[in-house]
């Protein structure tokens, strides 16, 4: 088990409102809302920490990434880009 692994059983295994804290403390760390792809449309849905969420429904065109500069992509072994279009960690993982 690698260490998203790891974070995705611990983050099952806790109560709702642990598992929330947890999530919103993932949120502050997220920088998502810096990266050059990020667009209006995501800013005023306030959409982040797609590598955990999942894509958005905002974002179609990719111009740059920046999640391996997030201190979320380090912490919890994430190894893909482009989340916000390609789906969270667990999905690019399944679809593989």
């Amino acid at each position: 088990m690698d260490k998203f692994e790891d974070k995705c059983t611990n983050l099952k295994g806790m109560d709702d409102q642990e598992r929330t804290g947890n999530v919103e403390e993932m949120e502050k760390k997220c920088i998502c809302p810096d990266c050059p792809t990020y667009n209006s449309c995501a800013s005023s849905n306030k959409e982040y920490l797609y590598c955990f969420k999942g894509g958005s429904p905002c974002i179609t065109d990719k111009k740059r990434c920046i999640c391996p500069d997030c201190p979320v992509y380090e912490s919890s072994g994430l190894r893909n880009v482009f989340y916000c279009i390609n789906g969270s960690e667990a999905e690019i993982r399944d679809s593989h």
